[in-house]
C-alpha cells in the first residue's frame, strides 16, 4: 500500500469519525432549555436565586443555562431572548421562546410554571 493510500484511507476515517461526533453531540442536545437571567447587583436576585438552585436539582444540568447580565454576552443573549427584567426564568423550546416568569416569585410558582413548560415538553419528548 502506498503512501497517497494511506493518506486517503486515513482522511477517510477521520471524516467518518468527525461525522459521527457531530451526529451524536447534536442528537444529545437538548430540545427544551430553561434560562435563568440575573444580576449578582440586583436584590430580587439574590433573594430567589437560593429558591431557583433549589428548584434546579431536580431538573437535568444540561437543560439549564444561566446568563449574567453583568457580562456582555450574558446581557445580549438576554435581550435576544427577550429579557425586560431581572430575575428572569426563560423557556426555550426548539430554539423559540415558550414562555418567561419574571421576577421574584415564590417557590410554588415557579414549579408551576415548570410543571406547566417543562415537563409538559419531556413527556411529549421522551
Amino acid at each position: 500500500m502506498g503512501i497517497k493510500q494511506v493518506w486517503l484511507w486515513l482522511t477517510l476515517v477521520i471524516v467518518l469519525l468527525l461525522t459521527a461526533v457531530t451526529a451524536w453531540s447534536a442528537s444529545r442536545s437538548p430540545e427544551i432549555k430553561i434560562v435563568y437571567v440575573y444580576s449578582d447587583s440586583c436584590g430580587y436576585c439574590t433573594s430567589f436565586g437560593p429558591t431557583f438552585e433549589k428548584v434546579m436539582q431536580e431538573y437535568p444540568a444540561d437543560i439549564i443555562d444561566r446568563l449574567d447580565i453583568n457580562k456582555k454576552q450574558g446581557l445580549d443573549e438576554a435581550l435576544n431572548l427577550g429579557a425586560e427584567a431581572t430575575p428572569t426564568i426563560i423557556i426555550v423550546e426548539k430554539g423559540q421562546v415558550k414562555d418567561k416568569l419574571e421576577g421574584d416569585v415564590p417557590e410554588h410558582h415557579l414549579r408551576e410554571f415548570l410543571q406547566k413548560n417543562i415537563n409538559e415538553s419531556l413527556s411529549k419528548n421522551g
